[in-house]
């Protein structure tokens, strides 16, 4: 909980930066269809490492699917030998359709080499972040899938700060331990 507040706050206090005259040295304002060129840009120049915690990570769908490209990318940076993490929300109940998507795309990245984990089904994780290299920080809005990289109204900051990229990937390696034991596939229907 203290974490999320801090996620929250974070981006809160960026957006307040970049709107006060002058901006904030380090932040960028990533609205609507800026922010998928900047963390495409920031993943394929990853030396050392990207830590992703994602609420809905839909890459299904034609090679041209741009969430699909994202695995893609990922991918690439793992053979480029940076190490690549991507922690998934999954749950029961209401939240069953994300946590069935969310398995589908981990399928696809685990296929490409990246290391991904899941939350624990008992509490939701609607953080959606990025941490490239331990400094350059994605925060906002943004799902990882066609919708939100493409159509969507939606709002992120790229932040360069190191400080807050520790938090950041401290919160993901927090998600990903209260995860961990044996995470069942969620059934995609009801068997009849």
């Amino acid at each position: 909980m203290v974490s999320g507040v801090v996620a929250r706050w974070a981006l809160a206090v960026a957006l307040l930066l970049l709107l006060a005259p002058g901006g904030a040295a380090g932040a960028t304002l990533l609205v609507d269809g800026a922010f998928e060129p900047a963390l495409a840009a920031a993943i394929d120049g990853a030396r050392e490492e990207v830590v992703v915690g994602m609420f809905l990570f839909k890459a299904d769908g034609p090679p041209t699917n741009r969430a699909r490209a994202m695995v893609r990318r990922l991918g690439a940076a793992v053979r480029r030998g940076v190490r690549v993490r991507v922690v998934l929300e999954t749950a029961r109940g209401r939240g069953r359709e994300v946590a069935v998507i969310n398995h589908n795309t981990a399928k696809l990245l685990r296929d490409a080499g990246v290391t991904t984990l899941f939350d624990s089904p008992r509490r939701r994780s609607h953080g959606k972040f990025a941490v490239v290299d331990g400094h350059l920080c994605f925060v906002g809005s943004h799902n990882w899938t066609q919708s939100a990289l493409r159509y969507n109204h939606e709002v992120s900051v790229e932040i360069d700060d190191a400080a807050l990229g520790r938090e950041l990937v401290a919160y993901a390696d927090r998600l990903a331990k209260e995860g961990q034991g044996p995470v069942r596939r969620p059934s995609q229907g009801r068997r009849r």
